[in-house]
């Protein structure tokens, strides 16, 4: 054996996925849906959060303005129940 240091193997990092999430919002489109969930996930992902539980539920009230807007309400809901 030699006297080289061993550089141990990288270990994976945690990941959160999201397998599903529901919106419930009258007038809401698949389009913008899909566009909102990418964004709260890009939210997140950016957060740093390493671990969570298997489900959270967050209600939000009456919701105003454009989708980065509304994205921006969840994330900031989720991310307060992660933290």
């Amino acid at each position: 054996m030699s006297g080289a240091a061993r550089t141990p193997a990288p270990t994976a990092t945690p990941a959160i996925t999201i397998d599903r999430l529901i919106f419930n919002i009258p007038g809401l489109t698949g389009t913008d849906a899909a566009a909102i969930a990418r964004e709260v996930a890009g939210r997140l992902a950016s957060a740093g959060i390493r671990e969570a539980p298997p489900r959270i539920g967050i209600t939000l009230g009456a919701i105003g303005g454009d989708r980065a807007e509304l994205a921006a309400r969840i994330a900031a809901a989720l991310l307060e129940r992660l933290v």
